[in-house]
């Protein structure tokens, strides 16, 4: 049975009261915080994501096995899964399948998490599939995005199919995370028990982690639409 809660997670105030649910198979979207799992902890992200108002629904802490839940599967993310398309309408594909839930793994892009332990990974894979989110990854391995971009077309009808997908495997994502991790790798770990590593050690000031976040470094989760830069003519 489909629990909007996930079993064993620690919840964390805050996120949007959208009501998801859309037409369409079921998803789930795997992002990175861009920081050290080391020095993070899946609650102290989970903080921070909720103070800069780009909520997940899940923070997975691959070293300890640590879960902190922000938002039930039956509300939206708050991070934007959108892009513009070529007749100038904006597009948020989270908006799409009867869910289409957003994970957040306390990692880097350079470092791909795949390569770690991924202690803790059972549970939220069963989550994933009670709302039945199928276990295959239909656009292939991500972190290819600079290698070959696929048509939107072609990104449409894969997402389509529902199932896991990378952040840049979004239609018309302009992400690149999570890196180059390995979903063979991810779905094998995710049917067997892996011990926790020592777990991080906390964050500067971890005893006010929305001002720490704030301040102590910027935020650092890809962002759908990027601040533009200034052009250079030569």
């Amino acid at each position: 049975m489909a629990k909007a809660w996930m079993p064993g997670a620690e919840r964390i105030d805050g996120g949007t009261t959208r009501t998801a649910g859309g037409v369409g198979a079921p998803r789930a979207v795997w992002t990175v915080t861009g920081t050290d799992p080391n020095m993070w902890s899946a609650r102290e992200e989970a903080t921070r994501l909720v103070h800069e108002g780009r909520t997940p629904h899940l923070v997975w802490n691959p070293l300890t096995g640590a879960v902190a839940q922000i938002l039930a599967a039956t509300r939206r993310s708050e991070l934007l899964l959108g892009h513009t398309s070529r007749y100038g309408q904006h597009l948020d594909h989270g908006d799409e399948g009867r869910v289409c839930l957003m994970i957040a793994v306390v990692s880097t892009e350079k470092e791909p998490f795949t390569d770690g332990p991924l202690v803790g990974l059972a549970p939220v894979l069963e989550w994933l599939g009670s709302w039945g989110v199928e276990r295959g990854w239909p656009a292939g391995p991500p972190g290819l995005w600079g290698e070959r971009r696929p048509s939107e077309e072609e990104q449409s009808r894969t997402w389509s199919r529902g199932g896991h997908f990378g952040h840049d495997q979004v239609p018309g994502s302009a992400s690149t995370a999570p890196g180059r991790v390995d979903p063979e790798q991810l779905l094998i770990a995710g049917t067997r028990e892996v011990s926790p590593v020592p777990a991080p050690a906390p964050g500067p000031r971890s005893g006010s982690v929305p001002e720490a976040a704030a301040t102590a470094r910027p935020p650092q989760l890809p962002r759908e639409h990027p601040e533009p830069q200034p052009s250079v003519i030569t």
